[in-house]
Order: C-alpha cells, then structure tokens, then sequence
C-alpha cells in the first residue's frame, strides 16, 4: 500500500508538470476532492484491515492452544478407556475365580454330606445288628472280650467320621476366606470403575465443551478472513481507480500537449508564409498540414454450471430380537428420519456413556473397529469406521445382519460366535455422533430396514425423545 502510494504522488507530479497552465481545467478540483476521498477510504480500509489482521492472529493463537488441549483430552480419554478395560477385566478374572471357590465349597459341603451319609448307614447296621447303646452291647456280647471289641468298634468309626468332618471343615473355612477376599478385591476394583467412568465423563464434558469454543473461535477466524479479503479487495478496487484516473490524466495531458505543438507548427507556417509574400509578391508558396487520431476497444466474458440428485430404498422384515441397550429404552431418533440430505436408516438409542450393549440376536461377528478415541459430541465425521467410530457388525444367517454403532469400546472380535443377550462393547460417542447413544441398524441381505420390527415387542417400554 505505501509503494502505491509513492507511485500515485509520482503520477500526480508528472501530470502536473505535463499539463500547462492554460489546461488546468482538465485537472481540476472537483477531480482532487475526489481523488482524495478514494485515498480517504483506502485509509480507513488500511485500518480496518490491520483490525482484522490483530483478530486473526489473536484466534489463530487461542485455536493452537485449544487444539493443543484437545490433544492432551484426547490422549487422558484413551489412557482412562484402557483402564476402564482393564478393570473389568480384572473384575472379570475376579468373577471366574469366586466361582471356581464356590464350586471347591459346594464339593466339600457334598463330601461332608457323604460321608455323614455313611456314619448314619453304619449306625444304623450297628442298630440293626442290635448294639445301639453301651448297654445294649453289653448285654448282646458273648463274653467280655465280644464286649469291648464292639465298643471299640463303634469308637474307632466315630472318631474317624468326626476327624474327617473337621478336616473338611477346616478347608471350607479357608476357601470361604479366600472367597470374601476375591469378593473385597472385587468391590473395590468396580468401585475404581466407576470411578474411572465418572472421570471418564468429566473429560467427555470438558472436551466437548473445548470443542464448542474451537468451532466458534474457527468461525470467527473465518469471519476475520473473509473481512480481511473484502476489505483488500475494496483496496485494489478503489486503488485501480485511482490508478485508472491518472492514466486518464496523463493521456489527456499528452493530447493537450500535441495539439498546442501543431498550432505552434500552424502559426510559424503562416509567420513563414507572409514573410515570403512580403519578399517577393511575384512568387507564391502553400504549406500543408495534418493530424491523425486513435481509437480503442474492449472485450468480456461468461460462465454457467450444473447439479444433481439421489436415491433410497428398504426391505421389511419381522422377529424377536431383545433389545439392544438394556439400560435404556429411550429412542432420540426413529427409522428412516428425514435429515434434510438423507433418511436415517436406523434408530438411535440414548443412554449414558459406558452403558452396557448386547446382542440382539445370536451371531458371529463379522466386522469390528476399535481405533476411534473421538469419544465425544461433535456436528462433523472424525472420518473413524466410516462414520460410525468404534461398532460392532454381526451376522445371523438367512442374509440378517445387524450394526452396533459410536461404541466407547468393544469386548469381541471379528469370527467370534456371540450368544444373544451377550455383551458386546459399550456404549460411547465415537464417529459422526452428537452426544451419546447407540446406533443400531438391521439389514437383511445387504438392505436396511426398520429395527423395530425385529423389536416390536418393546414398544410398550419405549419413550420416543
């Protein structure tokens, strides 16, 4: 701007000095207060741009730090998902061995019912054979020696059956302890889960909050662009005006000066012409003279362009699926929905983050993805799993299938077989999701269609949102 501006005072200096005196009306003040009024509006256009400019770099700064923040949300997120993970693992491995304790206690309370079954059959062949009491050995024994060999008898077995009852005791005691020890242990690691859940939302909430201020702050870094760009624009346009003026002044100023040097030639002609008859009246001479001109021309030009269309179908089916998010029978978004560019060809199914999904049908699992750590609210793809973030795609034969989609994590795996009720992952907001939920899509030989009527049966406890 300040070299145009040096070039302008040059161009005005040389017009100036080109034109003389005499066609100063060519460049009058008319002409100067309008220049001036353009030079007045560059000006103001020149400070509005270094407004601009200030905002922009200003926005620019805070998006990096809000980026950078993003980031650091983002990588916490991911470490507390693999906690989480691991957790219930953990609280999983915990589960098998309670059960394995249980299973050791119930076979010792059965040896111990065994083995009191016996000491009952032999009382009773002792009873039978008519030596209940120590008198009734007594009195049924041939000599003494009979006598003390019966009571030894009965002594010998019912120490033995009391000793093998306290051992067996004694090892229920210990596997019991271990149980309420694998039990504590338990307690606390899903107390840590949902712990580890709690901070895990929090985080949710501040990134899509940090979200929210980077999508204003871009909006106004792009507001800050286009006013820049517009104000440079209106600069070169008032500029090229300018420019076009004292063009305009300069040829006009060249034209004066050509026609002042032909009258000059003009009028020593004639000086010329009388001297020569003054000389010599018997002689005569004639002079001649032209002058030539321009012309100019101009040229434009167009442009024009054009669009297109879409398309979409479906296929009915019927079943009993069992419902896909036990937790919640919130529906946020029916089949087939109008979103302005498409139908919805599922439903979406509100619920918290980290709420448990199953399969609504028995199946093997087909596809799965994992890689998505966008666990938040946003009105634009993260591009993950192709819009659907973290899912899980399960088959079912006769050509079913059914997607589980914007998953926090998933517990199987591609050509696992999976019961149905079984879970599955659970729920999150990864992928092209605005909050959290579950999509979830049926398709039957490759075309989707309407959900519920695999889960018809649930409509009493639905409340459509």
């Amino acid at each position: 701007m300040k070299k145009f501006k040096a070039v302008l005072c040059a161009a005005l200096s040389v017009c100036i000095l080109a034109v003389p005196l005499s066609s100063a009306v060519v460049f009058n003040a008319g002409a100067e207060d309008n220049i001036k009024s353009l030079q007045d509006k560059i000006d103001e256009l020149d400070a509005k741009s270094d407004e601009y400019q200030a905002i922009l770099d200003e926005t620019e700064s805070d998006i990096s730090e809000k980026e950078a923040y993003s980031e650091a949300l983002v990588s916490k997120i991911s470490t507390l998902n693999e906690k989480v993970i691991l957790t219930r693992e953990a609280i999983s491995d915990l589960s098998d061995d309670i059960d394995e304790k249980q299973d050791e206690i119930d076979q010792g309370n059965a040896g111990i019912e065994s083995q009191v079954a016996a000491l009952c059959e032999r009382l009773r062949l002792i009873y039978m054979a008519g030596s209940a009491s120590n008198l009734e050995i007594l009195l049924g024994a041939k000599d003494f020696g009979d006598f003390v060999d019966k009571l030894s008898l009965v002594k010998t077995l019912s120490d033995y059956d009391k000793e093998l009852i306290n051992e067996i005791n004694g090892k229920l005691d210990i596997i019991e302890a271990q149980k309420k020890e694998l039990e504590a242990d338990k307690t606390e690691l899903e107390v840590q889960e949902t712990s580890l859940n709690g901070d895990l939302e929090e985080l949710n909430g501040l990134l899509e909050e940090n979200q929210a201020v980077l999508t204003e702050l871009t909006a106004k870094s792009e507001k800050a662009k286009a006013a820049l760009q517009d104000a440079s624009s209106e600069s070169a346009q008032l500029e090229s005006q300018i420019a076009q003026y004292f063009a305009a002044q300069q040829a006009a100023a060249q034209s004066v000066s050509a026609a002042q040097q032909a009258a000059a030639r003009q009028q020593a002609a004639a000086q010329q012409q009388q001297a020569a008859n003054n000389n010599n009246n018997n002689n005569q001479s004639s002079t001649d003279n032209d002058s030539s001109g321009d012309d100019d021309s101009s040229s434009d030009d167009d442009n024009s362009g054009s669009s297109g269309g879409d398309s979409s179908s479906s296929v009915p089916s019927g079943g009993g699926y069992t419902w896909p998010c036990p937790s919640c029978y919130i529906l946020t978004s029916l089949w087939n929905e109008d979103r302005t560019t498409y139908n919805h060809g599922a439903i979406d199914i509100g619920c918290a983050y980290g709420s448990a999904i199953v399969a609504a049908e028995s199946g093997t699992v087909t596809y799965t993805n994992t890689s998505c750590y966008h666990n938040w609210g946003k009105y634009n793809s993260c591009g993950c799993g192709g819009g659907f973030g973290n899912y899980v795609w399960m088959s079912h034969g006769n050509g079913k299938e059914t997607i589980y989609g914007h998953l926090t994590s998933v517990t199987v795996s591609p050509g696992q077989y999976v019961s149905k009720g079984q879970v599955i992952g659970y729920s999150g907001s990864t992928g092209y999701s605005t909050g959290p939920h579950l999509h979830f899509e049926c398709r039957y030989y490759g075309t989707k269609y309407n959900p519920m009527d695999e889960l018809s049966a649930y409509w009493g406890m639905v409340t459509v949102y």
